[in-house]
């Protein structure tokens, strides 16, 4: 076995083993590790085999290999992975490296100097720096399509578009040109050598770059993660106090109440029933003037609307709601933040303007398989026109301002969305999310 043979062997081997553990990352997997370790060694070795065997009986240039390599793969992922059926069987097949590698030939042959049926039967020193790029590409390929169906790819995001989409593409294209180059000139050792170096450190200053764009994100979501537990933790004391506040409120009231139902039934032994009349419309009055706390079934909900229903009413606030869901499919967690940051947006803006204009509500309902959170409240001027990302006014950004970011994490973290809009004199700000 020459060294040409050794090298397409390994290139060969590789390509097989970085699909096949994209669909072990890619897919659940069934609980205990023999369960999952088994079956994956066990393709694993086929595949390597079927490489062996193919590569040094020149079937890795027929069609009957990738049949047979797409077979093994399929049915690993079907009897010994977890998921959607018909995903265990689509996803093996799209993500096949026939399709990579012809497709890096294909674009190569493009220019006509290098018809693609030539293209398998290259010469090595220009058949091996291909299959290079090729594993590579297929490399970058699997690891974009892993973190997009991990939804760790946001499309809507500049710095991802950026990152995962238009950086590969041109790492690709640079890749692609260097081989077309040397192909060019003939392999000119020289030529060969800063090719070579130009292709190398693009490659590495992609990896540099996805690695740091990979670490940045993380550390945002520390970030967020933290002051997301400082807010809980915060909520959770204006909570304990609140209801405190109540029951105080409530213990008042029952020693009111005791003073003049006793007063009333004096009266009415005395035959004075206009005056024991006139007790219990000030008891209505006293009833009404209370405030009655929010009962749900979900004591999380309670507790974070009943502080925030506080909030608005000592700002002189006109608050409202209604609650058609209570949200008992949501994080106990992201109930609060959700709940706390559309609130305190309103609030904060609501304590700023005359108050005759202090109007707000909350609403909470389902709409087929998602749950909807919407608040509104009146504005005097344009919020949007002025600031049409909600960003904060205040001087400290490292601690104000996050409330619109949370309210995207969370919605993003159920599949849904957050919409913002602005009709006349009302600002709304609604939380779709997944059941």
């Amino acid at each position: 076995m020459n060294i040409g043979s050794v090298l397409e062997i390994a290139a060969n081997t590789i390509q097989q083993l970085m699909s096949l553990v994209f669909l072990y990352l890619f897919f659940d997997k069934p609980n205990g590790k023999t369960k999952r370790l088994i079956p994956f060694l066990s393709a694993a070795v086929l595949l390597l085999a079927v490489t062996i065997y193919g590569t040094v009986s020149a079937l890795t240039s027929n069609y009957l290999y990738y049949l047979i390599t797409a077979v093994i793969t399929i049915l690993y992922t079907t009897v010994f992975l977890r998921g959607k059926l018909y995903l265990r069987i689509i996803i093996p097949i799209a993500v096949s490296n026939i399709s990579i590698a012809y497709l890096t030939v294909s674009v190569m042959s493009a220019s006509g100097t290098l018809p693609f049926a030539k293209a398998v039967a290259l010469l090595d020193s220009f058949r091996y720096p291909v299959l290079f790029v090729a594993d590579i590409i297929y490399a970058a390929f699997l690891f974009i399509i892993y973190r997009f169906g991990k939804g760790k790819i946001n499309m809507r995001s500049k710095s991802d578009i950026l990152a995962f989409i238009v950086i590969p593409l041109i790492t690709c294209t640079v890749g692609l040109t260097a081989l077309m180059l040397l192909k060019s000139v003939d392999f000119d050792g020289t030529v060969q050598i800063y090719v070579t170096v130009i292709a190398l450190c693009t490659a590495v200053m992609v990896m540099i770059f996805w690695y740091l764009m990979i670490k940045s994100g993380k550390e945002a979501q520390i970030k967020t993660d933290l002051m997301l537990s400082r807010q809980r933790e915060e909520l959770y004391k204006s909570s304990v106090l609140s209801t405190h506040e109540q029951i105080e409120k409530i213990s008042v009231i029952k020693h009111d109440m005791k003073s003049k139902i006793m007063s009333v039934g004096m009266l009415i032994s005395q035959g004075e029933y206009d005056k024991a009349k006139a007790v219990c419309d000030s008891v209505g009055e006293t009833l009404s003037a209370a405030y009655t706390p929010v009962h749900t079934d979900n004591p999380t909900l309670n507790a974070i609307m009943n502080v925030e229903l506080e909030k608005a009413q000592s700002n002189e606030i006109n608050c409202t709601y209604e609650i058609a869901d209570t949200l008992k499919n949501i994080r106990d967690a992201d109930i609060i933040s959700l709940i706390a940051n559309l609130c305190d947006n309103a609030i904060e803006y609501l304590a700023q303007i005359p108050k005759e204009q202090r109007q707000m509500s909350l609403a909470i309902s389902s709409y087929k398989s998602y749950c909807r959170v919407v608040c509104k409240n009146a504005v005097a001027s344009s919020v949007l026109a002025e600031n049409p990302d909600l960003n904060t006014t205040k001087d400290d950004k490292t601690l104000h301002g996050k409330g619109m970011n949370i309210l995207r994490t969370i919605a993003k973290k159920y599949d849904g969305e957050l919409l913002i809009n602005e009709d006349g004199n009302q600002l709304t700000v609604s939380v779709m999310m997944m059941k």
